[in-house]
């Protein structure tokens, strides 16, 4: 795996050299996938905008798939100012509804060649709000049910079973709580029959590529946990997960769980961590000081898959 920046600074991580397009060593690969962040918290980088959201845009095996719009169309300025071109997009995947994750749909699927397709999990377009000081604040999904029949958009749902995008590349949900440092945030609630209760987000949809080499772990916010996230991935496909690339909502969480988070991350066979978006700085810190693969996962940043 390698990170790369507009200007063509490398990072190398692992024990095996791999180099840029038209660089002087080149390994032959078997598979190889790309994710290029479009929008996240954080930019080094005064040409590309940043915000609290996350889009991802994942390329390989024939495919180009967006994951989750940022919590505004900026994202596609970005997207522009990368040369990432999103039209006629193979499939758009929305992590979990809300609006952080969903702010540049309407943008996005007004295009003039939108995409080919939607996925999402189960219960998505329940109403969701947060518990903040003053009160509850909507948090909910910026993407209406409608639209996709208005635009002529299919709309899939990822329920238990993993959905095959292409060679390599699936889309798992049903996650399940598990790990004891691990337990739903009493902040986040979903509105359901009437009622207000406690957000599980079992439906939570990540977005997983195999290699040979490889098995990479993309997620959105890691509201259920990283761990639990990991524990159905490997359960799944037979191995450990080796590379993990998202959000893993830290940013409220004590010293007791950073560590705990890091150390297990560890033990489970985790090498390369690139977080972003929710992780928030003190876990980032932490993982920077503590996890010898960690790196932050800011706007611009490519990330490179291959065997």
């Amino acid at each position: 795996m390698i990170l790369v920046d507009k200007a063509g600074k490398l990072w190398q991580h692992g024990d095996r050299k791999t180099a840029l397009p038209g660089g002087a060593e080149r390994r032959r690969n078997t598979m190889a996938f790309t994710i290029l962040t479009l929008m996240e918290n954080h930019t080094g980088r005064d040409y590309l905008a940043c915000e609290h959201g996350l889009s991802l845009l994942i390329e390989g095996a024939g495919r180009r798939v967006l994951y989750d719009t940022g919590g505004s169309p900026r994202f596609l300025q970005n997207a522009g100012t990368l040369g990432a071109d999103l039209a006629d997009l193979d499939a758009v995947v929305f992590s979990h509804g809300h609006y952080d994750h969903t702010g540049g749909a309407a943008a996005l699927l007004m295009q003039n060649r939108p995409p080919r397709g939607v996925w999402l999990g189960r219960n998505f377009f329940q109403p969701r709000v947060g518990k903040e000081e003053d009160g509850l604040m909507d948090i909910s999904p910026l993407l209406e049910e409608s639209w996709m029949t208005r635009f002529g958009i299919p709309c899939h749902v990822v329920g238990e079973e993993p959905v095959k995008l292409a060679d390599g590349m699936w889309l798992v949900s049903g996650f399940t709580q598990g790990e004891p440092v691990e337990t739903p945030s009493p902040r986040l609630l979903r509105r359901r029959n009437g009622h207000l209760e406690v957000d599980t987000f079992e439906e939570e949809v990540a977005l997983v590529l195999k290699t040979p080499a490889h098995l990479v772990l993309v997620s959105g916010c890691s509201h259920v946990g990283v761990l639990n996230m990991c524990r159905r991935v490997e359960e799944l496909f037979g191995r450990p997960v080796t590379d993990f690339v998202g959000g893993t909502h830290l940013m409220n969480a004590g010293d007791e769980r950073i560590e705990a988070t890091c150390r297990l991350l560890k033990e489970r066979g985790v090498r390369r961590l690139g977080a972003c978006h929710c992780s928030g700085e003190r876990a980032s810190a932490y993982f920077e000081a503590n996890f010898p693969g960690f790196f932050r996962n800011n706007v611009g940043t490519r990330v490179v898959i291959e065997d």
